[in-house]
């Protein structure tokens, strides 16, 4: 990861659970890790519904001002500002950016983008063949324009997250997988990884994974297993 992740994208691909799997990873590595929380349209299945857990891992919580209360409204502290300046400088920070979804919640982090720019921030979109409204890489493309537009900042490359929770099974990364490239290709971006639920996963190792998703074709892009830490009530 370089020092610096933004994460954009649609509604409902995944993007929290991301986040907060990111985070917590890079601070069992040892870096000194910030998540902000900058969904500042949709008050639910935020990064800042999870305080305990970050904080037990070390991690540094940046969150819209009084989340997590009836009180909740949609602005943020000045924070961020100063986490950008101290992880674009400090090779040991990691801060990760969990921005609101589809364009109406990527305008929040234009506030930011100069900033983000000169920091070489990275900035990710994030996909999912089975989010309802975007189910044809067409659709998941055509999105990214407007995205870009209202973050005044520019895709790195894509991340793909398809999955369909705890009913994730190797045909259905397969699937996501085979999306995820055609949406690369339609918005002329690197696929930079493909998220791998843990549950599919199952026993397999590294090895064994790569070579389960690649009977059909190789796995190019780097595969990255990651637990389900985002949980519905109902769950």
């Amino acid at each position: 990861m370089q020092q610096i992740t933004v994460l954009v994208g649609h509604a409902g691909t995944g993007k929290t659970n991301v986040a907060l799997g990111l985070a917590l990873a890079e601070a069992r590595r040892g870096h000194a890790v910030t998540l902000a929380d900058l969904d500042v349209v949709n008050p639910y299945f935020r990064s800042s519904d999870y305080p305990d857990e970050l904080s037990q891992a070390g991690v540094r919580l940046i969150a819209p001002v009084l989340a997590r209360t009836t009180l909740d409204t949609p602005s943020l502290s000045g924070e961020l500002d100063a986490a950008i300046s101290e992880a674009a400088r400090d090779s040991n920070a990691r801060l990760i950016i969990d921005v609101g979804g589809d364009d109406d919640g990527a305008t929040t982090i234009g506030r930011w983008a100069q900033q983000l720019n000169g920091a070489n921030a990275r900035i990710l979109y994030v996909v999912s063949a089975f989010r309802a409204l975007t189910q044809e890489p067409e659709q998941a493309a055509a999105m990214l324009p407007d995205i870009e537009e209202h973050a005044h900042l520019q895709a790195d490359a894509l991340l793909n997250t398809s999955n369909l929770g705890d009913e994730t099974t190797l045909e259905h990364v397969r699937h996501g997988r085979a999306f995820a490239r055609e949406v690369a290709r339609l918005c002329g971006l690197p696929l930079a990884a493909t998220i791998v639920p843990k549950v599919a996963a199952k026993d397999l190792d590294g090895e064994e994974l790569k070579l389960a998703l690649s009977i059909d074709e190789a796995a190019d892009e780097p595969l990255v297993v990651m637990e389900r830490l985002v949980r519905t009530p109902w769950d």
